[in-house]
């Protein structure tokens, strides 16, 4: 039987057909997630977030995070009632966290932002629970973004920020000492279990500087205040700077790496969980994806508790996050 010569010539104008079709699909797809913006670049390099050092973009986003950490070899002296150190209490005291935050590009020139935080700390052992107490703070904050100075590779925004937190204390070892010095009354029992709500408001800049595709800065500077029930009004100011490495750029693997140093001064940064007043931070995050960013911080803090026998300690803590850029 012979074939009738134009059912090869139909046969390869659908076969011509449906390959452009596919490939003018895939051009399509490749076009609009190129032309998708990256709200987070600067001259090309794309910034990733921090858990130490804060930015200046004013795009709609939204971030949560969970991490903990411990901090080891807690040693608190006793002493007896002439005052004479007479023993040590060791132990180590493990820290949780969890914060949501969502911001609203309003404008060009304004972003609002507000978000929720808990935070806590507890000795992981019966030594370190006695001699620490137990710790827990939740409470919320509201901000604002306005850039100020804008150049394709450079973005300084004035930042301000108000947060407010109740915090509570339990602390076993100043109860029994106050026991021992006054008797049980009121007074020694208010030692055992207190709380405190704590107004914070900052102010200042956030700066972002990209060097190179695959190299990037930030830098804020926050003064600020803290105002306490019962602690009364403290200074709390805020210095980081970071650096930024893109290493899709540099050899094609899609991880950015962050590294960062933050100091807090001030008679505020003293607190039983106010935070590290002075943290190094390592990050890593996958960065393949357009909008959405997942990764971690690694950081070692130096945190000072209030109170004349607890020596300052030192903290290893972790932090997951996602972003999400709209």
């Amino acid at each position: 039987m012979r074939t009738h010569p134009l059912v090869p010539v139909l046969a390869f104008a659908v076969l011509s057909a449906t390959t452009a079709s596919a490939q003018a699909s895939t051009q399509s797809g490749q076009s609009a997630a190129q032309s998708t913006p990256c709200h987070r670049c600067l001259n090309g390099f794309r910034f990733v977030p921090s858990s130490v050092v804060d930015e200046p973009f004013t795009n709609t986003s939204f971030e949560n995070a969970t991490g903990g950490g411990i901090a080891l070899n807690l040693q608190v002296p006793v002493r007896n009632l002439a005052g004479d150190t007479v023993s040590t209490l060791n132990g180590n005291i493990g820290f949780f966290l969890l914060d949501f935050e969502y911001q609203k590009s309003i404008t060009k020139w304004l972003a609002l932002r507000a978000g929720v935080t808990g935070i806590g700390r507890l000795g992981t052992s019966l030594e370190a629970l006695v001699a620490s107490g137990i710790s827990a703070a939740m409470g919320g904050y509201i901000g604002a973004t306005v850039p100020v100075w804008s150049k394709p590779n450079f973005l300084i925004s004035a930042v301000a920020d108000l947060k407010n937190n109740k915090q509570w204390d339990v602390d076993p070892y100043s109860f029994a000492k106050d026991v021992v010095d006054s008797g049980y009354n009121d007074t020694t029992k208010a030692v055992l279990l207190s709380s405190e709500r704590v107004n914070r408001w900052s102010f200042g800049l956030r700066g972002a500087w990209a060097v190179k595709p695959w190299l990037g800065f930030t830098a804020n500077i926050e003064p600020g205040g803290a105002d306490g029930e019962v602690s009364g009004n403290k200074s709390l100011s805020t210095f980081g700077a970071l650096a930024g490495f893109d290493l899709q750029k540099l050899w094609d693997v899609p991880i950015s790496t962050t590294l960062a140093y933050r100091v807090r001064t001030g008679s505020g940064k003293s607190g039983n969980i106010s935070g590290g007043y002075r943290s190094a931070q390592l990050g890593l995050y996958y960065n393949a994806l357009r909008e959405v960013l997942i990764g971690g911080d690694f950081f070692y803090s130096t945190i000072r508790v209030s109170g004349g026998d607890i020596p300052d300690l030192n903290a290893i803590q972790f932090r997951l996050v996602t972003h999400i850029d709209f």
